[in-house]
């Protein structure tokens, strides 16, 4: 079991890292360039928030505006899925921080969607889609398809951590708490010893653990309708497998916040 947790961890911290804030940070970049925007620097850690310092023209029109403030979900989120779809065919625990690009997309969009549609002052990314007139029941609408999309897709990858739908529900459960939820209790302690207010961080967690608690509750029966279209065989994953993923997860994460190593808004 500790393998597996370390697999899935390992591999869970660099998928979130690398598409979290380089692709997506990326696909803003691709928006903003479109539109004559000028990139500085690009502040991002995992433990904290992500973003760039830029100069766009006078000129640029809402239309731009959007583009370039929606661009990590425009360009970013469907290369992130591309990335799981075209390696889902040779999909294995060695592989398994690369799978997951979608399944963490997805549940960040939601995220994303509870955050800019609960605080909309704050204008990110949907933020962007409120402005140019979208009804908030449409973002409501991608939120909740992100959720349904992000449950399954981590139960579809749950075998390759070696754990069969007949394991006990315990297993399952850790295993899930493994991913979102410990690292949103790495990001909590982080924020405490920065100094950054924690409230928002518990809330976090206790959403999380939500989440992985309806994936494992789900596990048993998706497998089944799941099977029939893609069958993993569940195998305990190789110990250089979960080390591997452990290395890339901690390395690229530990890089981006020596990096940023301070929260900025």
């Amino acid at each position: 079991m500790i393998r597996s947790m370390l697999l899935f961890f390992g591999a869970f911290l660099f998928a979130f890292s690398f598409n979290s804030y380089i692709i997506h940070e990326a696909g803003h970049a691709l928006g903003g360039i479109l539109f004559g925007c000028q990139f500085e620097r690009l502040m991002v850690n995992p433990f904290g928030t992500g973003g760039w310092v830029d100069q766009c023209p006078d000129t640029i029109t809402l239309a731009g505006k959007f583009i370039r403030g929606m661009g990590g979900e425009i360009f970013g989120l469907p290369l992130s899925i591309a990335v799981t779809l075209l390696l889902w065919r040779k999909r294995s625990p060695m592989l398994l921080p690369l799978l997951m690009s979608a399944m963490v997309v997805c549940i960040g969009n939601v995220f994303s969607v509870v955050g800019i549609t609960s605080y909309p002052q704050f204008i990110y990314d949907y933020g962007w889609a409120l402005q140019v007139g979208i009804p908030p029941f449409i973002i409501w609408a991608i939120g909740i398809a992100s959720l349904v999309f992000g449950i399954i897709l981590m139960n579809l990858l749950t075998p390759l951590a070696g754990i069969a739908p007949t394991e006990p529900f315990w297993k399952v459960l850790v295993l899930n708490l493994s991913t979102w939820p410990l690292y949103g209790a790495i990001r909590l302690i982080y924020h405490s010893l920065i100094g950054i207010n924690i409230e928002g961080s518990i809330g976090t967690i206790l959403s999380l653990v939500i989440i992985a608690t309806l994936t494992a509750l789900t596990y048993k029966p998706l497998y089944k309708l799941t099977d029939r279209l893609t069958h993993t065989e569940p195998v305990l994953p190789p110990a250089r497998a979960a080390w591997l993923t452990i290395g890339l997860g901690v390395g690229l994460t530990g890089i981006l916040v020596a990096l940023n190593p301070a929260w900025f808004p």
